[in-house]
């Protein structure tokens, strides 16, 4: 089980780390907007790989994002929304390695992770239910922890949306010489990123999900159709 109140240790720590350097940080902000985590996508480094070479798996995907981080950037400022990113992230690192993530890209107001692959001890049952609860936990987190020391500091609170799908990867390493980055492609990428971007503060997940979900008798997990292609993951209570 996520150990609430460890990761709340660590969030009001980097939290207040942030706060003690905000005089350093006036002009700095730009510099910390859209940076990718080079050379992550799981065993698959850049040394193992040329310009053009490509490699197949198959992951669960998860993309957590951000509700409406552009206007609430605007709203709040360069500050606040520098002291947000060190509550949100570290947090969500957190429940992602509890339940043996590879974060594969750190964006401005979200995250991307992969579970399985051939290369991992998980089968895909495991990775679909690893994802399915790490985005749930995430979203626990965010509301027992994160928005609690926002709060707390009279910061606007951070909504989030969570998307989950399972297939094929496609791993490639791109760019120029001295100038390059290991990147995934693929339809369940797509689909795990289109889902987040729908889900307001709950996790859904793709039709391949649902059929991959362990089923057990008297099972504490839920999953409802939501459209035609999403269902929603809930806890039954």
């Amino acid at each position: 089980m996520i150990d609430i109140k460890e990761i709340e240790k660590i969030v009001i720590q980097s939290f207040n780390n942030a706060k003690s350097k905000l005089p350093m940080l006036k002009k700095a902000f730009s510099a910390l907007d859209e940076q990718a985590i080079s050379d992550r996508v799981p065993r698959y480094t850049a040394d193992l790989l040329e310009f053009g070479d490509f490699l197949e798996d198959n992951f669960s995907v998860l993309f957590i994002d951000m509700r409406g981080s552009t206007v609430r950037a605007q709203k709040i400022g360069a500050e606040k929304t520098f002291l947000s990113m060190h509550a949100f992230i570290p947090a969500m690192l957190e429940v992602i390695k509890y339940y043996d993530g590879y974060v594969v890209d750190l964006m401005g107001d979200g995250i991307m992770v992969f579970f399985g692959g051939k290369n991992s001890s998980m089968n895909k049952t495991q990775a679909a239910k690893n994802a399915g609860l790490c985005g749930l936990d995430m979203l626990r987190v965010l509301e027992e922890v994160v928005n609690k020391v926002l709060d707390s500091e009279k910061i606007w609170r951070i909504a989030c949306g969570v998307g989950v799908d399972y297939g094929k990867v496609v791993v490639t390493k791109i760019g120029i010489d001295r100038i390059f980055d290991v990147k995934a492609y693929g339809d369940c990428i797509n689909k795990a990123a289109h889902f987040a971007d729908d889900a307001q503060n709950e996790v859904l997940v793709s039709e391949t999900i649902n059929n991959l979900w362990p089923v057990g008798k008297n099972g504490k997990m839920k999953l409802k159709l939501y459209r035609n292609d999403a269902y929603k993951l809930e806890r039954q209570i």
